[in-house]
């Protein structure tokens, strides 16, 4: 914990700054969500094109475990919490409001704890992006694997 005290009204320019931040995050979240809607969709899409057409054998197969895994890693995504339910804790801006007397410590522990937020946020959406990347390449794998099958026909 920084012991210079920090101006009101810079450390109301950092609040401000900070929601902005938890802003796009959940923005950022439910943009990842949508898109593993859509991964799922077009996943659930191609598997009937890839049951219809039956090609090479093999080819089929893997361009249907492909696409399972991408439908799961899409389910994966999208189960995993978003920046909306991860930050900021109100019960810890509560409690550092109680404990604290001195308007400068307050302000200095709340900016703390939104620092460690927007931490906690990025990292969770870091691995959503992740998750959501791979069901993308194994989707798009599972395309290309079609479509070298029925080139072989």
């Amino acid at each position: 914990m920084s012991t210079k005290p920090i101006k009101p009204g810079l450390a109301d320019w950092l609040r401000l700054l900070a929601g902005s931040q938890l802003q796009t995050q959940v923005s950022r979240s439910v943009a990842l969500d949508a898109g593993a809607l859509g991964v799922m969709a077009v996943d659930a899409a191609v598997t009937l094109i890839v049951i219809d057409a039956e090609g090479t054998y093999g080819l089929w197969i893997i361009a249907l475990l492909l696409l399972g895994l991408s439908f799961s890693l899409a389910v994966r995504t999208m189960r995993l919490p978003g920046a909306e339910e991860t930050g900021p804790s109100i019960a810890s801006m509560r409690r550092a409001r109680e404990a604290e007397e001195d308007e400068y410590l307050l302000e200095d522990s709340l900016l703390n704890d939104l620092e460690e937020d927007l931490h906690t946020n990025e990292r969770a959406l870091a691995h959503k992006i992740r998750l959501f990347n791979r069901a993308l390449n194994f989707l798009v794998l599972a395309i290309l694997v079609e479509l070298a099958g029925r080139g072989v026909q």
